[in-house]
């Protein structure tokens, strides 16, 4: 084991042990809310927008992030909110430990995900690691191929990635031009 093992057992563990703490039912509402939360904040966009119009005169340019921000946040708040609720609840419970062990294995997953996403937003940078960590690690060909493997898989059975990928492009693109102007 090289360098760089050590360095993704780290996050690995730091990811297993939050997982343990939040536990299998809140680590999945989490994932839930995320892709709901980006779908409705996507969809009611405009009307937020809208609602802010009325109330602000400046940076109006802005206000598709304010709005989209506000819509994310709120729906990720309130379903994680009633999900820690019925986390206080199952931990009364036998099923209990078990919803921790599973955090933690989710947790683990979810990290090792996070971790593969970075390495390939770095490669797509041009940014690359140390040949002789990368030659010398037994765990970065398992992780590196996660995020782009899972994205691609999904990607095929759910176009919402490409019309989210789009969207957020073009409100960049929105914004930047609103900024030059």
């Amino acid at each position: 084991m090289g360098t760089l093992d050590y360095i993704i057992l780290a996050i690995l563990a730091i990811g297993a042990y939050s997982g343990y703490r939040r536990g299998l039912f809140v680590g999945i509402i989490s994932i839930v809310a995320f892709f709901v939360a980006i779908i409705l904040a996507f969809h009611l966009m405009d009307w937020g927008t809208e609602l802010l119009a009325k109330k602000v005169e400046n940076l109006t340019f802005m206000l598709p992030f304010v709005a989209f921000l506000i819509i994310f946040l709120a729906v990720i708040l309130s379903i994680r909110g009633l999900a820690y609720v019925v986390k206080k609840t199952l931990d009364l419970t036998i099923l209990g430990s078990l919803d921790s062990v599973g955090g933690s294995i989710l947790g683990m997953l979810k990290t090792g995900f996070t971790l593969s996403l970075i390495l390939w937003v770095a490669n797509s940078f041009e940014f690359k690691l140390s040949q002789p960590w990368v030659k010398e690690s037994i765990f970065y060909a398992y992780i590196q191929p996660l995020a782009p493997v899972t994205i691609n898989f999904v990607d095929g059975y759910t176009p919402i990635v490409k019309q989210t990928i789009s969207s957020i492009q073009e409100l960049v693109n929105t914004a930047s031009n609103a900024l030059v102007n």
